[in-house]
């Protein structure tokens, strides 16, 4: 069956067969029950020793090809040994394993027994990256900055990326608990992906525990084989959600904005005739929905009198209305004063949740516009051009060659902005790389986007991959709550070492000043 996953590491070595070893826990068994090519007496040895521990080790389904899955053909996998004859031949598997499995069809091999309560652990959780066009370093530098663990898994897919969270503790799933640990694990990869979305483009509404592409050695971009402590996720999960009620109202202050009737938009409509909202759905439930069209009326001047008409009836047709009293207390909140608009996000998620989705919510997150101190435009001003700049060096440069040389004046010039100006935007941005190599007349300038830079870096990871199973250093460090692993080094870090083998592979002199 290959080498261990302890002495790869060790070496810095990782099969395809290790990757689908650590994402399912150990949870298949080693060796096929019929038809094995190992030796007999390895094979006796482990089935005493599963026999012994009563570690009774549960299924995979995999697949051949979407076309196939999608007609409900499959197969039924319980060893690592088949995965490691198999896997470069399917396209899915479910990365989390189930109890047992078998076939409404077996000619036709239509696959039976994959639902959500025949779940038997919960190991794995993963995101669905439905396009290409996305910058995946923005994706890992959101998982620091929310304080989430590093992804464990980066794969590339047809239409974009997958990524998935390996759990250090699985949660099992039991019915005597009536699935209370699945309810858990599925709340936790909600949080994840909404989490996420302000990032990358995650979507938030496929199956979380069902199917994704089997790792493959031309589908593997990034492998990290520490996995997150499921403890502290669950910490995160629940301060997020904490967050997440109290950022739900945002106050917005113009007194004298001319009002916008929100009442006659299509997403206020369309939020008022569904009656089938429910209570217990966090930022989405029938008391925010509520408050939401109730500050409608207030940022469109509606008396509270014409909104307490409107939204009776609304609560009124409701399947489970809220009691009067709760209903006047949450419309006296909204005419408070304190609160003159609703965020955006959660009116799309109300939206999403509760209606067809033919309504789309138009302007930005409050209902006012007001002008900006003169300090702020001045650097609205800069973050344009910065835009520009990583706009510019996005179509000129590439992951094979991320940087963009020549002198500092002749970037000016090409980037059409004062000298002066593309100075001030290097030294204070943040997604901008600038070298300087040399002194005076003589000086040559690099500039590259850190997201390139990023891409370069995975472009690398990925071809050690398909060569040889490198594991490289590592791109994020441990967020400050999740101290206990290994101390790693920093993403700044991490790129700034790459940089600098990229000039140094280049035959370049070493750099003269380093700026961001």
């Amino acid at each position: 069956m290959g080498t261990p996953l302890a002495e790869n590491h060790k070496r810095g070595l990782h099969s395809i067969v290790d990757i689908i070893q650590f994402m399912t826990h150990d949870g298949l068994l080693l060796y096929k029950k019929k038809g094995t090519r190992q030796p007999i007496k390895k094979v006796v040895a482990y089935e005493k020793t599963m026999n012994e521990t009563k570690n009774r080790k549960g299924v995979v389904f995999v697949s051949p090809s979407k076309e196939e899955l999608v007609e409900g053909k499959g197969f039924v996998v319980t060893s690592y040994e088949t995965l490691q004859e198999k896997y470069q031949n399917l396209s899915h598997w479910t990365p989390n394993t189930y109890r047992g499995g078998t076939y409404y069809d077996f000619k036709n091999r239509i696959i039976k027994g994959h639902q959500r309560e025949n779940l038997k652990q919960i190991h794995v959780i993963g995101l669905d990256i439905d396009s290409k066009e996305v910058d995946l370093y923005a994706l890992y530098l959101g998982c620091e900055e929310l304080g989430l663990p590093r992804p464990n898994l980066l794969l590339e897919t047809p239409r974009g990326f997958q990524v998935f969270f390996v759990l250090e503790t699985p949660f099992h799933i039991n019915k005597k608990h009536d699935y209370k640990a699945l309810r858990v694990a599925e709340r936790l990869s909600e949080n994840i992906r909404k989490a996420l979305k302000k990032y990358v483009p995650v979507d938030t509404g496929c199956i979380p525990f069902g199917f994704y592409r089997i790792p493959r050695e031309d589908n593997v971009l990034d492998f990290y084989d520490q996995p997150a402590n499921t403890s502290l996720l669950l910490t995160w999960s629940k301060q997020y959600e904490e967050q997440e009620n109290r950022n739900f109202l945002r106050v917005v202050y113009n007194k004298n904005a001319p009002a916008i009737d929100q009442t006659s938009s299509d997403w206020y409509r369309a939020l008022i005739r569904a009656t089938h909202i429910e209570e217990g759905h966090y930022g989405s439930s029938r008391n925010n929905a509520l408050m939401t069209l109730a500050l409608a009326n207030y940022a469109s001047d509606k008396t509270i009198e014409e909104a307490y008409d409107e939204l009776d009836q609304f609560n009124s047709n409701l399947e489970h209305p809220l009691k009067k009293r709760e209903f006047e207390r949450i419309l006296k909140s909204a005419y408070s004063g304190k609160y003159k608009g609703v965020k955006r996000s959660y009116v799309e998620d109300l939206l999403e949740l509760w209606t067809d989705g033919q309504a789309k919510f138009k302007g930005r997150e409050g209902w006012y516009k007001f002008k900006k101190p003169r300090e702020e435009r001045v650097r609205s001003h800069y973050k344009e051009w910065e835009e520009d700049i990583i706009a510019y060096l996005d179509t000129h440069t590439s992951p094979e060659k991320p940087f963009l040389e020549a002198s500092l004046k002749n970037l000016a010039e090409t980037f059409g902005i004062p000298l002066s100006t593309l100075k001030e935007v290097c030294k204070h941005s943040s997604k901008i790389k600038k070298f300087t190599i040399g002194r005076g007349r003589g000086a040559v300038t690099k500039l590259a986007s850190r997201s390139m830079l990023f891409r370069s870096l995975l472009l690398l990871r990925r071809n050690h991959i398909r060569q040889a199973q490198l594991t490289f250093a590592e791109l994020l460090p441990v967020p400050n709550h999740f101290t206990a692993a290994l101390p790693l080094p920093t993403l700044e870090a991490e790129l700034l070492t790459h940089e600098v083998d990229i000039i140094y592979s280049s035959g370049a002199s070493p750099p003269d000043k380093l700026t961001s």
